[in-house]
């Protein structure tokens, strides 16, 4: 989905609610955004929060996948355990 939006006279641009629902935003979700000439992208900004927890014989990640390959991500946490 895309959009034509004009600022207002304090350069704000509002997302309206159709853009936020194709995009999945939550209300009050950081996003990322970034720059380069005459091209602004704003994305959902990963959630790194969670943690390992025991649920019966299994060690489980309660947060949200990290964006790295699944091997990297094990290594990583396996680490941090350590």
């Amino acid at each position: 989905m895309s959009t034509i939006v004009e600022p207002d006279k304090h350069n704000r641009i509002v997302l309206t609610r159709d853009i936020r629902k194709a995009a999945g935003l939550a209300p009050g979700e950081p996003l990322k955004l970034s720059a380069s000439p005459g091209r602004v992208v704003l994305e959902v900004r990963p959630q790194e929060r969670g943690r390992v927890v025991k649920r019966g014989k299994l060690l489980v990640w309660t947060g949200n996948v990290p964006p790295v390959p699944l091997d990297e991500a094990i290594r990583k946490i396996r680490h941090h355990q350590r």
